[in-house]
């Protein structure tokens, strides 16, 4: 019966390690979409030229993100876990 009980909290371990690196992935995609997303927003309104800056902006965003995604999960792939800074 012991053997049971520390299997299911290796398995909650795992899931919440899951868990965790999900809430990692979603904040490393939102937070250069959020803040390159306005600042071309803000950029297209201070110099009136609506399309252009929104657009590099998101593109910059997307392209951070990316790399971002790729080196976190590139470390947890090779390692077994995050770096930890």
């Amino acid at each position: 019966m012991m053997v049971e009980k520390k299997v299911d909290t290796k398995q909650e371990k795992k899931m919440w390690s899951a868990y965790q690196l999900a809430l990692n992935l979603g904040w490393m995609i939102v937070v250069p979409v959020v803040i390159f997303g306005i600042g071309g927003v803000v950029a297209d309104k201070k110099w009136d030229c609506f399309p252009i800056f929104t657009v590099v902006g998101f593109i910059f965003s997307m392209t951070t993100a990316l790399l971002t995604v790729y080196y976190k999960t590139k470390d947890i792939i090779v390692t077994g876990k995050p770096k930890q800074k």
